[in-house]
This record gives C-alpha cells, sequence and structure tokens, in this order.
C-alpha cells in the first residue's frame, strides 16, 4: 500500500513538472539566483579572509635588543615567547644576520653600501620578530614583554606601540567584515526562500482545483502536499545542478583577475578543493528552500 502511494505521488509530480513546464523553469531560476548569491558570499568570504591573512603575516612586534645583549638570554625570551599559546612564530635575527640581511636589500645602492663600510661597525641591533596567532593577542603579548622583568635589561625597544593603531585598525576591519558577510548570507537566503516561495505560490494557486477536489474525495493532507514537496526537492536540486554548472567557468574567468590584485589566491582552486562541501552545501540549502517554500505556500489551502 505505501509503496503504491509513494508511486502515485511520485509520477504525479513528474507529470505536473512537465505540464508546468515554464512556471517551474521560471521557479528554478529563482532558486539559482538565491544559491549563485549565498556562493558569491562565500567567495567574498574566502577572498576576505585570505586578504586579511596576508596583512595579518605582514604584522608582528619587534624586540629590538641593547649592544651588549646576552645572546644566551635572548634565546631564553625567545624560548619564552614560543611557550605561549597567543603565540605563533618567534624570529631570532643576529646584528651579524641582520647586517647582512641590510646589505643584500640594498647592495644596488653604492651610497648606502659605502656609508656602512665606512662605519666600520655594525649599527644594527639583534631582533625578536614576534607573530602572534590572533591580531587581538598583540596587546597581551607586548604586555608580557615589558612587563617581564627578567629581561628589561637587555631590551632596547620593543615597537608594539608604533604598530598598535595599525594592528587595532585591521583588527576592527576583520569583525566589521566578518560580520557583514554574515549578514548578507542571511539576508540572501532570506529573499531567495521569499522569491521561492511566492514563484512555488503561484504553481500552487494553479492547482487550487484540483487540490480541492483530492480533499473532498477524502485524500489526507499528507497525501496532497507529497507530489509538491517532491516537486520542490526537485526544483531545488535541479537548482543545485545548474547552479554548480555556472560556478565553474565564472571562476575561471574571475581568478586570474582576483590573483593579480591578491598573489597567492586561486579562486578557481578554492573552489575545486571545496567543490565536495560546496556541492552538498548547496544542494541541502536548494532542495531545502523548494520543500520549504512548498510546505509553507500548500498550508492555505488545506485549512479547513
Amino acid at each position: 500500500m505505501f509503496k503504491n502511494k509513494t508511486k502515485r505521488v511520485t509520477i504525479s509530480a513528474l507529470k505536473d513538472l512537465s505540464r508546468n513546464l515554464w512556471l517551474n523553469m521560471a521557479t528554478i531560476i529563482i532558486i539559482v539566483i538565491a544559491l549563485f548569491t549565498i556562493t558569491i558570499m562565500f567567495a567574498i568570504d574566502a577572498v576576505g579572509n585570505h586578504a586579511l591573512i596576508t596583512l595579518q603575516e605582514k604584522i608582528d612586534i619587534s624586540i629590538q635588543f641593547k649592544d651588549d645583549a646576552d645572546e644566551v638570554k635572548i634565546l631564553e625570551l625567545k624560548k619564552d615567547l614560543e611557550n605561549l599559546e597567543e603565540i605563533k612564530e618567534v624570529e631570532y635575527i643576529s646584528k651579524e644576520q641582520a647586517l647582512i640581511n641590510f646589505k643584500e636589500t640594498h647592495k644596488d645602492n653604492e651610497y648606502i653600501s659605502q656609508s656602512i663600510e665606512e662605519l666600520g661597525e655594525n649599527p644594527l641591533f639583534a631582533v625578536l620578530n614576534v607573530k602572534a596567532n590572533d591580531i587581538s593577542r598583540y596587546s597581551s603579548i607586548n604586555e608580557y614583554i615589558v612587563g617581564n622583568n627578567n629581561y628589561k635589561d637587555i631590551i632596547e625597544k620593543v615597537n608594539y606601540k608604533e604598530n598598535e593603531k595599525a594592528i587595532n585598525n585591521l583588527s576592527k576591519i576583520l569583525a566589521t567584515i566578518q560580520d557583514g558577510i554574515a549578514g548578507l548570507t542571511i539576508l540572501f537566503v532570506f529573499i531567495g526562500v521569499l522569491t521561492a516561495f511566492n514563484t512555488i505560490r503561484l504553481a500552487m494557486y494553479a492547482h487550487r482545483t484540483e487540490i480541492e477536489i483530492m480533499r473532498l474525495v477524502g485524500a489526507s493532507n499528507w497525501y496532497i502536499r507529497m507530489p509538491f514537496i517532491i516537486q520542490g526537492a526537485i526544483l531545488g536540486a535541479s537548482g543545485c545542478i545548474i547552479t554548480l554548472a555556472i560556478i565553474s567557468p565564472v571562476a575561471v574567468y574571475i581568478s586570474p583577475r582576483i590573483t593579480q590584485f591578491l598573489p597567492g589566491f586561486d579562486l578557481y582552486m578554492y573552489f575545486m578543493n571545496n567543490f565536495l562541501n560546496i556541492t552538498v552545501m548547496l544542494a541541502l540549502i536548494g532542495i531545502s528552500i523548494g520543500v520549504f517554500s512548498s510546505l509553507i505556500a500548500i498550508r492555505r489551502y488545506l485549512k479547513a
């Protein structure tokens, strides 16, 4: 009995899809627009996060040491910092290595090279460059360094105050972009559901007489609902497939242009590496939009 009912409602759903081709195509287009917009939001999120991570990688705290600072003690501080959970990386650059790096950077500038040679001594400092796991952690790291009495006698300068404004601004930008993307994603999902609902409601209106006849002959509400739920699921899945077919060529076209402004980020490879997750996400959202819209739209016709 259950098998026969399932077969009947499935056949009914498929027949109705073929009968109302133009209306169903309009519904699929709306779902595609909603899914494509959501995908754009995720792409913007990926690009934004990569850009902010790139900027974050350029931010650090630089600790400069006095000329007579004991290297053993500098390395002790390096080890202490590496043991902090807020720290991502600590790089030690000795006076000698700093001079080598400086000469290499300015090797094409004869005036600077001659000036260094005429000095006859190394004017640079030994340095620890400290990177945090999160940009919001730099303040507490600075407090730890400045407030540690064990190393005050060897530290010449901590440059956190010079970078504090840039660090705080970047932190605020990161939070604002993340909140904005989350808000836009929710907004476009809502718009997609609302638009798909209105389109499917038109389909329900076209079937109002058929639904009334089914009620009069004693069909249960779920038996009446099932063809429309199946239709909604098929329309949502179709929208997902079409969206995936559009995403690939668009990503191929846009990716080189993004890479020009954001080296190291390949939008096409991002989609390919996350293709399964994106497919599952779009399928779930698309089918949910179709099924949920169908359930809500048919309610008014099932009321006594």
